[in-house]
C-alpha cells in the first residue's frame, strides 16, 4: 500500500477516536456494527433460543395460567447459568418450583385429599406379579404424614390448611401425591428422599441472594457440599426441576381419581406416639421454619 494511503487511514482512524459523530457516520457508510450492538444482537439470539427451549420445556403444562411466568423464569435461569452466576441461577430455578407449588396448593382438591389421608399408611403393598392398588396399603403406623411432613410438630401440621404449611412440607406433599400418586412402595423411600433433598438444596442455595442472611451449621454444610461443585450441581438441579415438572404433568390428571378414593375413606388422624423404629433425634433435624418466611 502507498505511503500516502497509509497516512490517510491513520488520520481517519485518529479522527474516529476524537469525534464520535464522525465515527458513527463512517461506520454507517461502511456498514460496520459496533461491538456493543454486536453484543446486543448476540444476547438477543441466545435469549431467543432459550425462550424456545423454555416453551418446549413447559409445552403441554397442565396449568396454562402460570406457563408464561414459568417460561420467563426459565429464560432468566439459562441466562444466569451461561454467566456462571450460580446463586441467581438457583433463585430463578426455585422461583419456578415456588410458582408451581403455590398454585397447586391453592386448590382445595389436594387439601381435601391430604386431610383425609395423613393418618393412612405411607406405603402400599407390593407383591411380585401383582398390580399395585392404592387401596392395598401396608400395615403399620408409618403414616403418610410421618413421611411427608417435617419437624417435631407433624401432628399439629396435619391439622393445618395445606396452603399454610411451610414450603418444604408443600413440596414433599406434591412429590408424594402427584409424583408417586400416593402409591409409594417402601423401596421408593430412597428415591423420595433424594428428590426432596435436592429440592431443599436448591432452596438453600437460593437463599444466598439474601444479604446479611446468617446460616446455621446444617445450612452451611449444604453450601460447603454444593458450592465447590457448582458445575456438577447446575445439571443436577436442572434434572430435579425436570423431574418435578414431570411429576406435575403426570400426576395432576390423577387428582380427581385420588380425590374420589380419599372421599371413600374415613378421616384418619395421625398418631402422636412414635414407634421405636420411627424415633429420631429431634435435635438433629434441620431448621425448616425458614421455608415459610419467603414463600
Amino acid at each position: 500500500m502507498e505511503e500516502n494511503k497509509k497516512t490517510a487511514i491513520e488520520k481517519i482512524y485518529l479522527l474516529t477516536k476524537q469525534d464520535a459523530e464522525f465515527n458513527d457516520e463512517l461506520r454507517k457508510k461502511l456498514g460496520i456494527i459496533d461491538d456493543e450492538r454486536l453484543n446486543q444482537i448476540f444476547e438477543y439470539c441466545i435469549e431467543k433460543v432459550a425462550r424456545k427451549q423454555g416453551e418446549e420445556f413447559y409445552s403441554s403444562f397442565p396449568i396454562p395460567s402460570i406457563a408464561n411466568s414459568l417460561i420467563d423464569d426459565y429464560v432468566r435461569m439459562e441466562y444466569f447459568k451461561r454467566k456462571d452466576n450460580f446463586q441467581d441461577f438457583c433463585l430463578a430455578l426455585y422461583q419456578q418450583i415456588e410458582c408451581i407449588t403455590n398454585k397447586i396448593c391453592e386448590s382445595s382438591i389436594l387439601h381435601d385429599i391430604v386431610t383425609k389421608m395423613w393418618g393412612y399408611s405411607a406405603y402400599i403393598k407390593s407383591e411380585k406379579g401383582k398390580e399395585l392398588s392404592i387401596s392395598e396399603r401396608s400395615d403399620g403406623d408409618f403414616s403418610i404424614g410421618k413421611l411427608v411432613l417435617v419437624g417435631d410438630k407433624k401432628v399439629e401440621k396435619s391439622k393445618m390448611a395445606l396452603q399454610s404449611l411451610y414450603a418444604i412440607d408443600k413440596i414433599r406433599t406434591i412429590v408424594y401425591f402427584l409424583g408417586y400418586q400416593a402409591m409409594m412402595k417402601s423401596s421408593d423411600y430412597d428415591g423420595f428422599i433424594e428428590i426432596t433433598s435436592l429440592l431443599n438444596d436448591i432452596y438453600q442455595c437460593r437463599n444466598l441472594n439474601h444479604r446479611g442472611n446468617t446460616t446455621n451449621q446444617w445450612e452451611q454444610e449444604i453450601l460447603d457440599r454444593v458450592l465447590p461443585l457448582k458445575s456438577f450441581y447446575y445439571f443436577k438441579f436442572l434434572g430435579v426441576l425436570a423431574q418435578y415438572v414431570s411429576f406435575i404433568k403426570k400426576g395432576i390428571d390423577f387428582l380427581p381419581s385420588l380425590d374420589k378414593y380419599a372421599s371413600s375413606l374415613e378421616k384418619k388422624e395421625m398418631k402422636a406416639e412414635l414407634n421405636p423404629v420411627d424415633k429420631i433425634d429431634l435435635s438433629q433435624l434441620p431448621d425448616f421454619s425458614k421455608w415459610g418466611k419467603k414463600f
